[in-house]
């Protein structure tokens, strides 16, 4: 019997087609070949490829897909080859270069809004330090790894990534990516203004001092445990519902705003708090403020209950929230024993009052005050905007969680496999090339979901790009294409100028 091919007598050829061409006209392929040597970064394609195709990060049936697939590179590697190419030969230096050279081309011109965030991937790897115990939402028993992306609002195109110890805090995450962002700027040769859009994790006095100094803009959600939070919102809260105060939304729901100058530190420069009040977020936390009242009436009640004989100081009850009206009666004065100042010595003896506490008072009007500032959701800016353009462009922020979406569901990122750290970065870059490719796929063809959502999917479309298949003439040796182009995938194709024509002149290039 003879030798089997190396390749199946049927390929798939039109998302190796497509990714060929979407990745030389965005650069992709060339920032590559700067970092990598031509052998690698074929590979690096090709993976990516598999993820897209198979949805799938398990290296182990790489080789099976590979033997039907049209290839950048010329042989197809086992698993173990992939397995040392990830751990050897994609370096944290290569990593930092190509992520640079990736942001410094598309980071745009003008002002740039970048989205960033960060998710945790769980891992069961043992004895490799990037894999700790962290804040995990889902399970916190569950070892992770942190990945942030930072994402080009415009169109969601991821613009650099990075890794840290599961156990790092999101704060910490946070400087090392803005040190980044800071270089960025510097090195990019053209007038560009970078904001960055952040949830409420990841502010702190350093972060700010850092983007401030690093000429960095920024949009920020404000936690409600900050301190200036309570005093923002109550000095909005009786102004803000007004109808000159009315925000449009998408969704025609009820919301108001209003802009005040504050500083976000000591010594810092003006910024903006733009405090926004939601029908919405006040119906969602109106739960959560009936939860606390509950909670600090009944530890007042027992406190009460144990102490009805017993005589406080003033100072010693202003634990008791201020929508509380304490029924105080007189207590047996304390004697407090002074030394006296001066010559002489001697003592002296001082009468505190005190109060006993008989029972207490719901304050209605401050109850009522707390429901309404539960809707209040602050956003800090560097530079001034109404609140209508911070409200718009903080909206918007949920490109970078679209992004992690499509890299847990589409291309395998909910587990890890590796068991070395240098192949969770390896790894990490080709997931990166691979949800740049997503992207690239999901907004150029964004026309086409106007009028049809559920055909033009990326999923959906990736399945009519594999269809495009070239059979082996058996007497020739040459490729053919089995089927014309469909209408759906000369719809997809046309965006990068690829036709039948074009498909044909790839299938005679694919060598065996």
């Amino acid at each position: 019997m003879p030798e089997p091919p190396r390749f199946a007598d049927s390929l798939t050829v039109g998302l190796t087609s497509w990714i060929r061409e979407a990745s030389n006209q965005s650069g992709l392929t060339e920032d590559l070949a700067k970092v990598f040597n031509e052998e690698d970064a074929q590979l690096i394609l090709d993976l990516s490829n598999y993820m897209l195709s198979k949805e799938s990060a398990v290296m182990q049936h790489f080789p099976a897909w590979a033997r039907e697939h049209e290839l950048f590179s010329p042989e197809i590697r086992d698993d173990t080859f992939i397995g040392r190419f990830l751990k050897n030969s994609i370096t944290i230096p290569k990593i930092k270069l190509f992520r640079e050279l990736w942001a410094a081309r598309n980071i745009g011109d003008g002002r740039i809004f970048l989205c960033y965030d960060s998710t945790n991937v769980n891992c069961q790897a043992e004895g490799v330090f990037i894999v700790q115990r962290g804040h995990a939402k889902d399970d916190p028993d569950l070892s992770q790894v942190n990945t942030d992306y930072v994402v080009r609002q415009s169109d969601g195109l991821p613009l650099t990534y990075l890794h840290s110890p599961g156990l790092v805090s999101d704060i910490a995450q946070a400087s090392e990516m803005l040190r980044f962002i800071a270089h960025l700027k510097k090195i990019v040769k053209k007038d560009v203004k970078l904001c960055m859009i952040c949830d409420r994790g990841y502010i702190s006095e350093k972060n700010l001092k850092d983007m401030d100094g690093g000429g960095i803009e920024y949009i920020l959600m404000l936690r409600t445990s900050f301190s200036k939070y309570d005093t923002l919102a109550e000095s909005a809260i009786d102004t803000i519902k007004s109808y000159k105060n009315e925000i449009k939304t998408p969704c025609n729901d009820e919301r108001y705003g209003i802009t005040i100058e504050c500083t976000m530190y000591n010594d810092g420069p003006v910024c903006y708090a733009q405090i926004i009040w939601s029908a919405d977020r006040y119906q969602a936390k109106r739960k959560d403020v009936k939860l606390l009242i509950e909670r600090q009436r009944e530890k007042l009640e027992a406190f009460i209950s144990k102490n009805r004989d017993k005589s406080f100081e003033s100072e010693e009850l202003k634990w008791v929230p201020s929508y509380f009206r304490l029924k105080l009666e007189p207590g047996e004065p304390k004697q407090l024993v002074k030394k006296k100042r001066g010559r002489g010595g001697g003592t002296k003896t001082e009468n505190i009052e005190t109060v006993k506490i008989s029972g207490y008072d719901d304050d209605e009007a401050a109850i009522n005050r707390l429901y309404q500032k539960a809707g209040i959701a602050i956003l800090i800016t560097s530079t001034k905007m109404t609140v209508q353009e911070t409200s718009d462009a903080y909206s918007k922020r949920d490109c970078v969680e679209k992004t992690f979406q499509a890299l847990k569901s589409h291309l395998g990122m909910d587990k890890i496999g590796v068991t070395t750290e240098e192949a969770m970065h390896g790894k990490g870059l080709v997931w990166f090339t691979a949800s740049i490719l997503h992207a690239i796929l999901f907004n150029r063809t964004a026309p086409l979901r106007i009028s049809d959502r559920k055909n033009y999917t990326v999923p959906a479309m990736i399945d009519q790009l594999e269809a495009i298949k070239a059979d082996k003439n058996l007497s020739t040796g040459k490729r053919e294409r089995r089927y014309k182009l469909t209408r759906k995938q000369k719809q997809i194709l046309q965006f990068w100028g690829m036709d039948e024509p074009y498909i044909d002149q790839r299938i005679a290039s694919v060598s065996e």
